[in-house]
């Protein structure tokens, strides 16, 4: 049987419940296997540990999945198109079916809006229908998004072909928001006659409603003033006052035809590499072919015919808005998870979760090492991983600590019995963090996508706090079971790229990691504790004089004093170069001022005893645990008091 992975950034936008119904659906009656995963941008900082989702897109990399389906429009519109494809090149020579945007990568095909054609048509009506002369255009080019640019030169393009000319001062850069569109109509449009021109075009919906917000505010009348249309046909323009005149690039249809060519391709069909998804553009109440006191939803086609807005559409507005069992189940699912303290209790309560959330298996898989990960750095999945609980309710099946391993790299399904089931997937990373403790995966019955998104984000965050209490209460019952054996080249490679080099102390991830931990633990105690932040003064100076391996030396030496000053139980650690991090638990901030005494001393007999034609000297700053809970925040907190420390330093000098 074969297995579809769908790849989007997230569920919680309409583009992606549009998206992901039109997939949904065609694979409705298939006999395939469909996971869906959000997966936020490679290294995104925007959410605090948004960059923990990417991983599900690794997973989906594994050689089980036979085709991705990916909107990459949404991805490009974040990320540089190039930068994304070289995300993407993981997945080898198997199929990609790219929405929105052809990648320029072997064996893919694309899914397309075309357009240039809805365009010439929004700006022939115009100009014809209401006499428009004058054009400005709200764009998003300045994000680099493929689909953007289209979207400029296409109406370039129209202006031309209805012989019209643009001035080039009417583009406004919106970047796809209403606040971007808002504050950059602002920098220009000062006041009413400021609006020179009687179009406004828009590259879509989102910033269509940012000018309105200008329009409102400087007194301009739409659509007696201005006649605006927008792109997209979200649920906002059908809500909006005057109800927005747009084009409708058909997202569902274009999932749908993403679905429909990942499974021609898999069965040997000779598919386009290139296919255009049919537009619509809808005249409203924004260009005046609607009457403003008209609540009828209708509206004009290209050719002048009153359509009725489809029924389905506005009831999903509706429901989208006004989904108050949602809510109840979200308050249901919150009380269960109340109850899941150790990871045994969670699995008690799993089947219960399952059948609330609309599900009807979950598997859940852990890495054999909980990874550490930082923003910057792409995530290695290991090549070993153990289901931790399954539980399937339609086939009354379930196992806790089955003590199944796999390679996640070659395997999604770590239970046989779904390896071969028809259906459609949802996957999800299971992290806290900065810590990634593996995924989860589950069937849906429902094409709830937004509402998955939620559900899940709860879910995990109870997974993860139940492992956590589950390993304290063995660490403190020093138990040795499976949860704590590590097989002994899991501990070296371990300890291999925590460890610093040159030094022999914690490398800079060791050091966050185990920092942390220790921040963590002293925290949930209540007890005192010091972060310190160490840099060593005159580097460049004993390079430049006594070269670079009298510079690494010293560096080693000071490693060895910082160990030798702070106690076993602190964690010292090389961040880079010649700076130190040190976490000492339970020091208090009179403790400060001999730390730093007794760092110089043992400097000053160091460097004597080593007979260094020069003396190592160190700046130190601190930060208190009532700053934050973050290690690298309190780091940030030190660097501020270390470089108060060097001016000072300078200033003696």
């Amino acid at each position: 049987m074969k297995k579809i992975g769908v790849l989007i950034p997230t569920f919680n936008i309409e583009y992606s419940a549009d998206f992901l119904h039109g997939i949904y659906d065609y694979f409705s009656d298939k006999d395939v296997s469909v996971i869906y995963a959000q997966t936020k941008l490679p290294h995104s900082t925007v959410g605090v540990y948004d960059y923990q989702y990417w991983s599900s897109a690794e997973l989906l990399f594994s050689q089980e999945i036979d085709a991705l389906i990916v909107a990459s429009g949404v991805y490009c519109a974040g990320v540089p198109q190039d930068e994304f494809e070289a995300e993407l090149n993981k997945f080898g020579r198997r199929p990609i079916i790219s929405a929105a945007i052809p990648l320029k990568l072997s064996n893919t095909y694309a899914v397309l809006a075309g357009c240039k054609k809805s365009y010439n048509d929004v700006v022939a009506h115009l100009k014809n229908e209401h006499g428009c002369k004058s054009f400005a255009f709200l764009s998003a080019a300045a994000t680099n998004s493929v689909e953007a640019i289209e979207r400029l030169e296409s109406f370039k393009e129209a202006m031309a072909a209805n012989k019209l000319k643009f001035n080039e001062k009417y583009i406004f850069e919106g970047k796809f928001t209403d606040f971007d569109a808002e504050a950059a109509l602002k920098k220009v449009l000062k006041k009413k006659s400021d609006v020179q021109f009687d179009a406004m075009v828009c590259a879509n919906d989102m910033m269509a409603i940012g000018f309105y917000r200008v329009m409102e505010e400087l007194g301009v009348s739409i659509p007696d003033d201005v006649k605006v249309v927008g792109f997209d046909d979200s649920q906002f323009a059908n809500c909006s006052n005057p109800r927005l005149s747009t084009i409708n690039q058909n997202i569902y249809g274009q999932g749908y035809t993403c679905a429909q060519t990942a499974f021609d391709v898999l069965n040997g069909k000779d598919v386009p590499h290139v296919q255009y998804a049919d537009l619509t553009t809808k005249f409203r109440q924004s260009c005046g072919c609607i009457p403003l006191d008209c609540e009828e939803q209708i509206y004009h086609n290209v050719e002048g015919k009153t359509i009725r807005e489809d029924a389905e559409q506005v009831t999903r507005l509706n429901q989208y808005m006004n989904n108050l069992d949602e809510h109840n189940n979200i308050i249901i699912l919150l009380d269960i998870l109340k109850s899941a303290n150790t990871m045994r209790q969670f699995y008690y309560n799993l089947k219960h979760i399952i059948h609330l959330c609309y599900m009807e298996d979950m598997v859940i898989n852990l890495f054999p090492i909980p990874i550490y990960m930082d923003a910057n750095e792409d995530i290695i999945i290991p090549e070993k991983m153990e289901m931790a609980m399954f539980s399937d309710i339609v086939r009354n099946n379930e196992e806790f600590n089955p003590q199944k391993k796999f390679n996640p790299s070659k395997v999604i399904f770590s239970e046989p019995s779904l390896d071969n089931t028809v259906g459609q997937y949802v996957l999800h990373p299971i992290f806290s963090g900065e810590t990634i403790y593996g995924y989860l995966i589950c069937k849906i019955n429902q094409n709830k996508f937004a509402e998955y998104s939620i559900y899940l984000k709860i879910i995990i965050n109870a997974i993860t706090s139940s492992i956590e209490y589950t390993n304290k209460l063995m660490e403190a019952e020093r138990l040795t079971d499976k949860y704590t054996e590590i097989k002994e080249d899991n501990v070296n490679l371990s300890i291999q790229s925590k460890t610093d080099e040159l030094t022999g102390i914690l490398n800079r991830r060791g050091f966050y990691e185990f920092g942390q931990r220790t921040l963590d633990i002293i925290q949930e105690m209540e007890h005192a504790g010091i972060v310190f932040y160490a840099d060593m003064d005159n580097l460049k100076k004993i390079n430049d004089t006594y070269g670079h391996d009298a510079g690494d030396k010293a560096i080693k030496i000071l490693a060895d004093i910082l160990k030798r000053v702070f106690r076993l139980n602190d964690v010292v650690g090389r961040l880079s170069g010649d700076e130190f991090g040190i976490v000492a638990p339970g020091m208090v901030i009179e403790h400060v001022p001999l730390i730093r005494k007794k760092i110089d001393e043992t400097c000053k007999k160091e460097s004597k005893l080593q007979k260094l034609p020069y003396t190592i000297t160190v700046s130190v700053g601190y930060a208190t645990l009532e700053k934050s809970s973050m290690l690298k925040q309190l780091m940030a907190e030190a660097d501020v008091m270390l470089y108060k420390e060097k001016r000072k330093k300078h200033g003696r000098r």
